[in-house]
């Protein structure tokens, strides 16, 4: 038999090209995103940006250290704590001390970061045109946005840009002089000092962080950006394996069955030449091995050229950070090319066992009508996953309606519904088919009278569609519907007729003042904070939160 699939292969290569290319575009696509996986597993960790020449940084505590009975649990502050005055003078007298603000800048050609011109050398930035700030509307820019003696109005005021710094690529920076950056966020977030780390332990205390060497990275805005970037492209990645692989199963094992379907009379021509319903099964089976192996390969090939692009589409659209690459990894060839095999054998399994109960006598029959609609154990399993897909839903929703909302839920739920759909399709195709193909003609007529003839047919060719159609509109209506959810939730809880807010990082006592005084005003400030709670004594659970004065 081994001879006879091979040859049926070479005959009927047409009636195979379904599933190779649907296996092939399976495994490249696993292939891919087991590399991408495996290449982000660990952010290498970076060097310093803005303090990469500076001998000491001290940073103001941002970290909440809460101690549990397995050890201490840890969460970033909502605000970091500024630096205490009192640490502040003790440090002068060690050594020079250059005070660092940062703060946001908007209204310019692009989203900027303002800084002490003094900072500028612990970079280092390097002056390419004119000179430094002076007088307090006088900045200095980095990139070639802008040009010297251009004037920018901006949320900081209108300033007029006397230099332009090199970029360094991390941030679009704008220094003013130190005393105008002064007057801008008032609180001192970290500092730069020319002394020995020792003694700046020693005098610093608990009251702050002293970051030397490669800690100083720590001093940089957003330091975890890059693990955070990770964890959703393991998200992304993973959630497109799954799929992938999903999808892959239904497509392989519906080609085979509208293959079996189409050679009945050929296996029942076996059968009468003595062919024993095993052999039947093995040659399917045979077919779907070859098929599936030489896919793997192909699918194998594909990804060796994709990842590259992949890599470099997710960085180019902000999606990764820019050091991101494909690694030299193996593992994911050879998890993706036997998952292939598996995937092909388990899809022409069912396939195979029809063939094998084909008969002899089945040869000798003129109409190529189907006997049946569908079998008891297809109508057992789709009955049964429509039942555990109820279930589970009801469950959700009688205790727990917000793990709905969660990824892994709004994922792998609608799986279940869909299985089911896909195996219970023969039951509703022929109602529907005629509902459908209503209008009177020789065309409606023959698509009627065909779907009702070959049944089983039919299903094997609309369950992948139904999947595919069926996986995405959910998938992409569970995200708009929580997009939309979070914006009316958000919208709901602002009623006032004015929303009114401060540049980033400061405040605005005298406008709320003058607010105030306007007759019939009613005001809530407001402020955003975290909430952390320590459940169980084991997790630290971080809440965005609003302060309000009461």
């Amino acid at each position: 038999m081994l001879s006879v699939a091979l040859r049926t292969l070479r005959a009927r290569w047409a009636t195979f090209t379904g599933s190779f290319v649907a296996l092939s575009l399976g495994v490249a696509l696993l292939t891919v995103t087991g590399l991408a996986l495996a290449s982000s597993a660990a952010a290498p960790e970076r060097a310093p940006e803005r303090f990469a020449a500076a001998p000491v940084v001290v940073k103001a505590q941002d970290t909440l250290r809460v101690p549990t009975p397995t050890g201490d649990r840890e969460s970033r502050l909502a605000h970091p704590r500024p630096i205490p005055a009192a640490t502040v003078a003790r440090l002068r007298k060690l050594g020079t001390v250059v005070e660092d603000r940062s703060f946001p800048v908007t209204g310019g050609p692009t989203h900027m970061v303002g800084h002490p011109w003094s900072t500028a050398a612990f970079t280092p930035y390097d002056l390419v045109t004119g000179r430094a700030p002076r007088p307090v509307d006088e900045v200095v820019v980095t990139g070639d946005r802008v040009r010297v003696g251009q004037r920018l109005r901006t949320d900081r005021g209108t300033v007029r840009v006397v230099g332009t710094l090199a970029s360094r690529g991390f941030e679009n920076a704008v220094f003013f002089t130190d005393a105008r950056a002064a007057h801008l966020p008032p609180a001192i977030s970290q500092l730069v000092i020319k002394a020995d780390p020792a003694a700046v332990t020693r005098a610093v205390g608990d009251s702050a962080q002293v970051l030397t060497g490669n800690a100083r990275r720590l001093a940089d805005a957003d330091p975890g950006r890059d693990g955070e970037a990770l964890t959703a492209m393991n998200s992304l990645f993973g959630t497109a394996g799954g799929v992938t692989a999903f999808v892959s199963v239904f497509v392989v094992a519906s080609t085979f069955a509208f293959a079996v379907a189409q050679r009945r009379r050929e296996f029942a021509l076996l059968r009468t030449a003595g062919a024993t319903p095993g052999q039947l099964r093995r040659s399917v089976l045979t077919e779907a091995l070859a098929v599936g192996t030489l896919a793997s390969a192909t699918g194998c090939a594909l990804a060796s050229q994709g990842a590259p692009r992949l890599a470099a589409w997710v960085v180019g659209n902000g999606l990764a950070p820019a050091w991101f690459t494909i690694g030299d990894h193996t593992w994911p060839y050879h998890a993706a090319f036997w998952t292939g095999l598996l995937v092909a054998l388990c899809g022409a399994t069912a396939a195979s066992w029809r063939a094998g109960r084909t008969g002899p006598t089945e040869a000798l029959r003129e109409s190529s009508a189907e006997s049946g609609t569908i079998t008891r154990g297809r109508l057992l399993s789709g009955t049964a996953l429509l039942l555990a897909a109820a279930v589970t839903l009801g469950l959700s929703l009688a205790g727990d309606p917000a793990d709905l909302l969660h990824r892994k839920s709004y994922i792998s739920r609608p799986m279940l519904l869909i299985t089911a759909a896909a195996l219970l399709s023969p039951l509703v195709l022929r109602p529907l088919t005629r509902l459908l193909t209503w209008l009177p003609g020789a065309c409606a007529m023959l698509v009627r009278e065909n779907t009702a003839a070959g049944t089983r047919r039919t299903a094997a060719l609309a369950a992948p569609v139904l999947v595919t159609v069926a996986l995405a509109g959910s998938l992409l209506g569970a995200t708009a519907t929580l997009n939309r959810a979070k914006t009316t939730e958000t919208s709901e809880r602002t009623t006032a007729a004015f929303v009114v807010t401060p540049p980033a990082g400061t405040g605005f006592d005298d406008a709320l003042r003058r607010l105030r005084a306007v007759p019939g005003a009613e005001m809530s400030p407001t402020s955003s904070t975290a909430v952390h709670v320590l459940e169980d004594d084991v997790a630290l659970i971080r809440s965005e939160a609003r302060a309000a004065h009461p």
